[in-house]
């Protein structure tokens, strides 16, 4: 990975953190389900006009926006209404943490399926992952908690995200990244203004103050629009692997971001769940594994 492809990395990580903050931030004045609504909304318009700057079309097939749809509730419905009411919960911090789960789901999900193969490392690192989020639950067991019903939301969102990994390798595999990011948020859009409508979900009687209006917009905008562009850019330069390893800094920077922007504080139990979670995580990644059999491997002096 070049210097420039890693600065990108280290930007994504932070664009990708500060939506956990972005949302944190929304759902104290506007209810989760408008927050994802407006995340999803403006962001497809800005899909939209990266689309046609690129000269790319929608597709005209039926059967192709079916598998959109699919994909639309999997990857955004689904989890960011689920980190969102979360977000009522939990901290920033905390419910970026839990999310880093996300390969770990993966792996499990496309295992279980027959998509990936099994692997030493692999396995490691998804009991590695589990053992740090059980010992986030283990604060307080009772599941009628408030901390652990954001536990459990965060949960829910890295596995719906695990599963639309899944979706992905079946259904969309040949799709060019813009054409499908901006298809499936143009289905999430449609999807979450018939909820809302069905449900009857109040708008805030006020008017929100600028920063939360900010707020929704760095989440639609920088967080998810941006950050697609970004991500697929350095996933096509730097390749799947290196792509991987924002997953590792999302926390970081979101931990950060919530510190200074709202004073969030972790425990000691959860940053060692954390660590726990990252460490599964690197080995997953299975680089270092492949280091340490090679130096095993290698012959020493005569």
């Amino acid at each position: 990975m070049t210097s420039e492809q890693f600065a990108k990395l280290l930007l994504l990580s932070l664009v990708w953190g500060g939506s956990f903050l972005f949302a944190g931030m929304a759902v104290e004045y506007v209810h989760p389900l408008w927050v994802v609504t407006v995340r999803v909304g403006l962001a497809a318009i800005v899909m939209l006009l990266v689309l046609h700057s690129l000269k790319l079309s929608l597709s005209n097939k039926p059967s192709m926006w079916l598998k959109y749809i699919g994909m639309g509730l999997l990857n955004n419905v689904i989890p960011f209404s689920a980190i969102f009411y979360a977000q009522t919960y939990i901290s920033v911090s905390l419910a970026s943490i839990v999310n880093s789960m996300t390969p770990v789901f993966t792996f499990v999900v496309l295992a279980s399926f027959g998509v990936e193969r099994l692997s030493a490392n692999r396995v490691l690192g998804a009991l590695v992952g589990i053992a740090g989020t059980a010992l986030l639950f283990s604060q307080n067991l009772s599941f009628s908690d408030s901390l652990n019903v954001g536990l459990l939301l965060s949960l829910t969102a890295a596995l719906s995200y695990a599963f639309s990994g899944l979706w992905a390798k079946l259904f969309l595999a040949n799709q060019a990244p813009v054409t499908a990011s901006t298809s499936q948020l143009l289905c999430s859009t449609v999807v979450m203004l018939i909820l809302v409508s069905i449900w009857q979900i109040p708008l805030p009687e006020q008017t929100p103050p600028l920063s939360i209006i900010a707020a929704l917009v760095g989440l639609a905008v920088i967080s998810t629009a941006f950050a697609y562009v970004l991500f697929f850019d350095i996933l096509n330069k730097s390749g799947p692997s290196n792509a991987s390893l924002v997953t590792l800094l999302i926390p970081i920077s979101a931990c950060l971001l919530g510190w200074i922007v709202m004073g969030d504080q972790l425990t000691q139990v959860q940053i060692l769940g954390a660590i726990i979670i990252s460490l599964g995580l690197v080995i997953i990644d299975g680089r270092w594994w492949h280091k340490v059999r090679a130096l095993i491997s290698t012959p020493g002096p005569n």
